[in-house]
Formats: structure tokens, sequence, C-alpha cells
């Protein structure tokens, strides 16, 4: 009996998907477990297997769709098979429309239209009171305006391109608010990626409903910096030698990599940091998942390495290099990217000096690292030193984290990169 194949959840906070593309054509023959087609969740693009064998019968769905779970998106069954009465029954989720831009805020005012009487039969000017008293005053013609609002309405920037000068009404202070000359490009509403809408719904919860603090050390990173080099130019020269003993090293360390390790080690060393918030208790992790976060063209995403405690520099590097690449190409699985215990975001790469991060719940702290930037320091004899410094901004739960907790644990991670030779 021919059955439907639906959109399962395929990630932890998955609500809707994107439909990608079929692996499948109709009149193929599927089993329990094949892969039938490729869906985009809120953090990567995963695949949506059969749980019924049988023959494709019909494709409900394509590019672009935007599905909730437990969609339809196929039909599986006999060949020959009847699906009419299925085909039917079938209440399909209608295709979301683009929604109107609410209506657009009046010069000088910043008030909406307030005229929001739906168009009748008598085809009267659809404009608000304001917007036809400016008309008036600048000598406009409604009619011969085109209106650019919801549903034609007429809103002050359509006035500012009829070609005439408006006269303001008189102003209620020293400042006046001139209409734009000339032609004015026209706003864009763009469609919510499920990542986007994720994004949104947990870093408002995080903020409205964690007690965020802060707390920054700057750390002279000089000896770190000089370490890398040299690191990097050993591991050059090994994997020049094309020795088969150098093909597990990676090729290069970064600084983020270094970071990560230092983060790693000072955690193990500060447990009470691994705590989390629950009803009536505290949970304490027992392992250091170290999550960092990824830039993507429509967000961003955490890979996790998992036990990171008990990785090398070397190992971190790997580890960081190969995520970070799935992670680009939205091939992540959600056990790679959900459950992190503490993370690092790093935007030193694109010249950010300093910033704070929004705690990613149900972590009870986040760690901000910014650009390293060239300072001169006096010595104690007196003499002007340069060196590199880099800030460190440590977000806490302080439902779990008191101030002098996360000191201490910044005081730790500042030891280890001060001194990079402790880091193993």
């Amino acid at each position: 009996m021919a059955k439907l194949a639906t959109i399962t959840q395929l990630s932890p906070t998955m609500t809707e998907g994107v439909f990608v593309e079929w692996q499948k054509k109709e009149g193929d023959a599927v089993k329990p477990g094949d892969i039938l087609a490729s869906i985009e969740t809120d953090k990567a693009v995963m695949d949506l297997e059969a749980f019924d064998g049988g023959v494709l019968l019909k494709l409900l769905a394509q590019k672009g769709d935007k599905l909730p779970v437990g969609a339809p998106v196929a039909v599986i069954g006999n060949a020959g098979e009847d699906i009419s009465a299925i085909l039917s029954g079938i209440t399909k989720e209608p295709k979301p429309k683009t929604v109107a831009a609410p209506a657009a805020h009046d010069l000088n005012h910043g008030l909406p239209d307030a005229d929001h009487t739906l168009p009748n039969a008598t085809n009267r000017i659809k404009a608000s009171p304001l917007v036809k008293k400016l008309a008036a005053q600048g000598g406009i013609d409604l009619k011969a305006v085109r209106g650019t609002g919801p549903g034609g309405r007429i809103v002050s920037r359509d006035l500012a391109t009829a070609g005439t000068q408006l006269a303001a009404p008189a102003p209620r202070s020293s400042i006046v608010i001139h209409a734009a000359q000339g032609v004015r490009a026209p706003d864009t509403q763009l469609p919510l990626s499920p990542m986007r809408k994720v994004i949104a719904e947990r870093l408002t919860f995080a903020k409205q409903n964690l007690p965020h603090f802060y707390l920054q050390r700057t750390v002279n990173i000089s000896s770190l910096i000089k370490l890398r080099s040299e690191t990097n130019a050993g591991l050059a020269a090994l994997h020049a030698e094309k020795k088969e003993e150098n093909a597990e090293l990676p090729q290069k360390v970064s600084l983020n990599d270094f970071i990560l390790a230092a983060t790693a080690q000072s955690l193990a060393r500060h447990a009470e940091i691994l705590r989390q918030w629950g009803t009536g208790h505290l949970l304490q992790l027992g392992n250091v998942d170290l999550g960092f976060a990824v830039s993507l063209d429509d967000g961003l995403i955490t890979p996790i390495i998992r036990n990171a405690e008990q990785y090398s520099l070397f190992q971190i590097a790997e580890a960081t290099q190969e995520l970070s690449a799935r992670a680009r190409e939205r091939r992540l699985k959600p056990e790679e990217y959900t459950g992190a215990g503490f993370t690092v975001t790093n935007l030193g790469m694109l010249g950010i000096s300093s910033f704070q991060a929004v705690i990613n719940a149900p972590e009870a702290a986040i760690l901000a690292i910014g650009a390293s930037e060239r300072r001169a320091t006096e010595a104690k004899d007196g003499s002007i030193k340069f060196g590199d410094f880099l800030s460190l901004n440590l977000a806490c739960d302080h439902r779990v984290i008191d101030g002098a907790t996360g000191a201490k644990f910044l005081g730790t991670l500042a030891r280890f990169l001060e001194n990079p030779g402790l880091i193993r």
C-alpha cells in the first residue's frame, strides 16, 4: 500500500526545512535508509532518508520549497499502484507569500500612515491625512502619483520623487529634515533563512533570560606570535621532506589554534566555568567540549571539538581545519555542532580589536577574541619596548559564574598565552 514520505526533524532545533534537491527520481526503487533528497535545515544541508520501501511513485516537492516538519514530499508504493486517493487527500502547505512591508514612516514625524481603510469600488486615493496635507502644500496632484506602499498606498517617499519641491509643515524645532532629491532605490524584503531564524530566536532568548556580565583582560602575545612563526617554519620544512611520518602533521597552525588549545587546557583547570543552569540544580560538565564560531554566508555555526582538553596543539589545528571546511559546505552532522560546553568566537582576522559576544545558551560563558595590536610599553628599567597585545573578553551567565571565578579563568588563560611553551 502506498505511503507518504515526509520531512522529518533532521536537527534538534529544526521546525522547517528548505528543499534543496532530489537524490532519486520518479520510478526509482527505494528501500528503508536510502537517501531521497537533500534538505537545508537551520544549520546544515542534511540527507532525508526513506522509511518505507517500494517505488518512488510521485515527487511532491521541488527546489526552494520551504516545508514544515511533517510535510509530505513524495509517495512510495508498488509499481502501477493507484495513488489518486492519497494525492487528493494531501493538504499542501501554501508556499510562503511575500509579506508587505510596514507602512512607510512619514518625514519629520516618524509616525506610520494612519489610513488603513481597504480600497473600494470608488477608487479613492489611498494616502494618509499627513501625505494628503504635504501634497496640497507642494501643489502635487495625488491622482498622478503612483503609490509604492502596501496595496499601492501613496507614502511620503512617493511625493519626494514626484518632481515637485515639498513645502514642509512648520517645524516644531530648529531642525528640518528635507526630502531626498532624485530617484530613490526601492527597499527590498529578504526572506529569512532557517539558520537566521534560529539564530534570532536563540540569541533573543539568551539576552532576555541570561544575566550577562563581562570581563576583559589584555595579554601580551609577542612570544606566542614568535613561537607560531617558528612552528610554521618548522612544519614547512618537515613537509618539504615528504616523509611518511610527517603526513599527519598540519600544514600550519593559526593564532586561533593556539588560543583554542590554551582555552581547552585552562577550562580543564577551572571546571566551574563548565557548568550550566538547570531547574533547581547546576549541571557540571565532565569534559571540555569546545565550540568555535565559523562564519557562513547567512549566519554562523559552532563546530565542536569533543574532549578538547585531551588534544595537542597539532590535533586542535587538524580538527579546526577539517570541521571548518565541512561547516562551510553545510555538511556537519547535528552532533558536531550541538552540545558545546564553552564557545570561542574570533573576529580578529576581520580587524575587530575588541567586542562582547552573546552567550550561546545553555552554555554559561563565551570568549570573544579580537585582533592583536602593536603597542609601546615602558619596561622596568625605563626603556620603551614594543609588544603585541590581545584583548580577551569573557561574557558570563551570572547565575552560574561569579566575577572572581571568571577572572581566575582569564588569569590562567593569560599565563598560557603569555608563556606559549606551556601549551602542549
